[in-house]
């Protein structure tokens, strides 16, 4: 976490990188603006050219416009971290205040993720359900998906895998007993034996289907809870004028229970990780700045592909290195607190470059005409810093 936020915080987000550019220039034109005065002030009272000179040179000091985003960024990071928000990179906070659309995976990150085997059907008389929990255990072995866990954890005995292969968006396959098998969905398992392909049985839970070379073995029937505060995190997000939809490698009838109960209008089942990227890259195409939510290696694609992304703390490994942000709290409802924070933070951002430009447009001026001590000077620049400061340290308790 800790190596994650200083990578945050060293990234500067694009409008820091336009502040400091604009600050560069600025103190060229500073330069100039001096030495101009300077030469005036020698020619005509030489006497008062170097106080002034250098009153001109400290009221301007850019340090107002260079702290202007810093600071903001900084301070509203900090708190989203304590909020259980975890920013990872510099631009996460910039992107988050402009996203229109928010689209979730649904295990995992909607869900609990934490799956229940709540059926096994026998598809051939070849198989009996301990043989087939034990063949699921072992090609599960090796995924980090909520169904494996769920699977793994039901099997008394798990044989020996080898040439085990994860197809992201489709399920596992290896060979156990010099036998190949293969676990997922149901035409990519069906596809092994070219028999079977279509007839999916309609449920509202996940299904998860086994087989080998001569044809399906079996279907698992999995359920899973919706996080209790999923509800209110969507309303919320909906509240901020922002839409939301479902994309989901599930089946139809699971994905449709928990848009029903969300009242989420737009869910997509059976997608695999390039229709989910496809699907952003749409919405991009359109102007739309897009931000993605997931927890697995599946989400991965996506969750680079998305303006920002976010993934689920209990999630995989890969999923948390693509994303922008991380939630620590497994609680939904940072996701629209920090959306919120996030225009806060826009907000200040433009409060204080305004502030920093305002002051220099007054006090240059002021100083070149000779109305403003050095002491003066050094005390306005101090204090138009310190305005920046704390008007951003605000951040830290809106």
């Amino acid at each position: 976490i800790r190596d994650r936020l200083d990578r945050a915080q060293a990234e500067k987000p694009r409008i820091a990188r336009l502040a400091d550019r604009v600050a560069g220039w600025f103190v060229g034109i500073l330069l100039l603006v001096a030495t101009a005065v300077a030469i005036w002030w020698s020619l005509h009272a030489p006497e008062h050219a170097f106080a002034i000179t250098l009153s001109v040179l400290v009221v301007t000091c850019p340090c107002a416009l260079s702290l202007a985003t810093p600071t903001a960024v900084t301070a509203a990071s900090g708190a989203l971290t304590r909020m259980g928000l975890l920013t990872t990179r510099g631009h996460a906070l910039e992107t988050l205040a402009q996203v229109s659309h928010v689209l979730f995976d649904k295990t995992g990150t909607l869900t609990r993720g934490v799956l229940q085997l709540s059926g096994v059907h026998l598809l051939s008389e070849r198989a009996d359900q301990e043989r087939c929990l034990a063949l699921a255990a072992a090609l599960e072995s090796g995924s980090e998906h909520p169904v494996a866990k769920a699977l793994v954890a039901r099997a008394e005995r798990v044989p020996q895998v080898g040439e085990l292969v994860a197809v992201p968006g489709s399920g596992m396959r290896g060979t156990i007993e010099g036998r190949r098998y293969r676990i997922g969905n149901r035409s990519y398992v069906a596809d092994m034996s070219g028999q079977d392909r279509q007839g999916a049985v309609e449920s509202d839970a996940t299904q998860v289907y086994l087989g080998d070379t001569d044809g399906l073995l079996a279907r698992f029937e999995l359920r899973d809870e919706l996080r209790s505060d999923a509800g209110a995190a969507i309303d919320r997000l909906r509240g901020l004028g922002l839409t939301v939809e479902i994309l989901s490698g599930d089946a139809p009838g699971a994905v449709e229970r928990v848009a029903a109960e969300l009242d989420i209008g737009t869910a997509r089942s059976g997608m695999r990780p390039d229709d989910k990227l496809a699907r952003v890259r749409e919405l991009q195409a359109t102007g739309h700045k897009v931000a993605m939510v997931g927890d697995g290696v599946n989400d991965a694609p996506v969750l680079a592909g998305a303006d920002v992304s976010v993934a689920m703390g209990q999630g995989a490994q890969l999923a948390h290195a693509s994303a922008d942000m991380v939630v620590l709290s497994e609680h939904l409802t940072v996701l629209p607190a920090g959306v919120a924070k996030a225009r806060r933070t826009r907000a200040i951002i433009k409060q204080n470059l305004s502030w920093a430009v305002l002051y220099n447009v007054m006090a240059v001026p002021l100083a070149a005409a000779g109305l403003v001590a050095p002491w003066m000077a050094a005390i306005g620049m101090s204090a138009s810093s310190l305005v920046v400061v704390f008007n951003a340290l605000r951040l830290k308790s809106d």
